[in-house]
């Protein structure tokens, strides 16, 4: 029987990626901290318990240890690819795109071109305020050498803003806990149209699994993401309809707007999901419409088990219904102000009665 460890595993994506694992045949083990027992894990042949950040814990624990597959999802993934050299087949870890060098410290126009693809500048130094950056980016490259060095066959997936149930990050709790708050208007930065990086759980863990059936997956990097996706203002429609709500979106072209919105806002990129679809086989498990009115309503139906207080680090928002009100309020008057006093200028439509005249081809009689 082949041999499986999972590092972590109780996770929002760790139950899927075991239950896979078991249907495959493996023979699996888990090993985390013990912090976060769930009942969506299923049995599995060796739980242990140890602390994945910790060298002294991984090497005691698995020091002489051989597997065919280590799943790494939790903990220090850098200890763990380098006690794994040469003690497993395939090696899959779970990162980040932290480590992608922001466009502004790239030349004009490096780094802007959408959508954003694996082959994305890593950083290389260890810059002030970019330290976190760094250190994902060291420790892909870390990975990869032992994959070059013909220590295992790796395969990393940099996660990005993952949703649905039993995610400590639930970047869409601010937008339910404003509905069940009663707020009836909610600010959006800009027009509103913006897209951030994101996957279903589910459709996250799908994506390991297709890697671990194709040996294509080898000396690959995935962003791990959603094929499809929504604007942030499509969002909003969508966990108000699901909640039967009705609310007023507010855009606004402000850095007050950004800081009150910043919980569910984020940072707006499009990340390329080609390569998951051409080596992976991937398609979307759950479809996002979906995967986000399933989070939304398991967010209300286990408010008692949502971590405001770690909420609040992971995913802050200031919740400031106040200032909210008042910029709502000082942004109409704006309009109001701008709608009666500036004449609108006439623009001519492309497709009016002269459209067919102007476009028809001449001949000569």
């Amino acid at each position: 029987m082949k041999r499986a460890l999972v590092i972590g595993g109780t996770g929002p994506t760790g139950p899927k990626v075991v239950q896979g694992l078991l249907e495959r045949g493996y023979e699996v083990t888990i090993y985390h901290r013990g912090y976060h027992e769930t009942d969506a894990l299923p049995a599995v042949h060796h739980h242990l318990h140890g602390d994945p950040d910790s060298r002294e814990d991984l090497e005691r624990d698995f020091g002489a240890s051989e597997w065919d597959l280590v799943c790494s999802m939790y903990g220090r993934l850098r200890y763990v690819a380098d006690l794994m050299a040469g003690r497993c087949e395939r090696f899959i870890g779970i990162g980040g795109i932290a480590g992608n060098v922001a466009p502004d410290l790239l030349p004009f126009p490096q780094g802007r071109a959408l959508p954003v693809g694996e082959d994305h500048p890593r950083y290389r130094e260890r810059l002030a305020g970019r330290e976190i950056g760094w250190t994902v980016a060291e420790t892909e490259r870390r990975v990869m050498a032992h994959h070059a060095a013909g220590d295992y066959a790796a395969t990393l997936f940099r996660y990005t803003g993952l949703y649905g149930p039993r995610e400590p990050r639930q970047w869409l709790w601010p937008l339910v806990r404003r509905v069940l708050e009663g707020r009836r208007q909610v600010i959006v930065p800009g027009d509103g149209n913006l897209v951030r990086p994101i996957c279903f759980t589910e459709n996250a863990s799908h994506q390991i699994l297709l890697a671990i059936d194709r040996k294509e997956a080898a000396g690959q990097v995935f962003n791990s993401i959603d094929q499809k996706t929504f604007f942030l203002n499509d969002i909003l429609r969508l966990v108000a309809e699901e909640l039967h709500h009705e609310w007023e979106i507010v855009p606004i072209s402000h850095p007050l707007a950004e800081d009150l919105a910043a919980g569910y806002a984020g940072a707006s990129s499009l990340l390329d999901a080609a390569k998951l679809t051409y080596v992976l086989g991937y398609w979307d498990l759950v479809p996002p419409e979906e995967g986000i009115r399933r989070t939304v309503r398991w967010l209300v139906e286990h408010r008692d088990e949502v971590d405001e207080e770690q909420l609040a680090t992971l995913v802050p928002n200031p919740y400031a219904y106040d200032l909210e009100d008042k910029l709502i309020a000082s942004y109409k008057v704006w309009q109001e102000e701008v709608t009666t006093t500036i004449p609108r200028p006439e623009v001519r439509s492309a497709l009016s009665a002269n459209f067919r005249r102007l476009y028809q081809p001449r001949t000569n009689a």
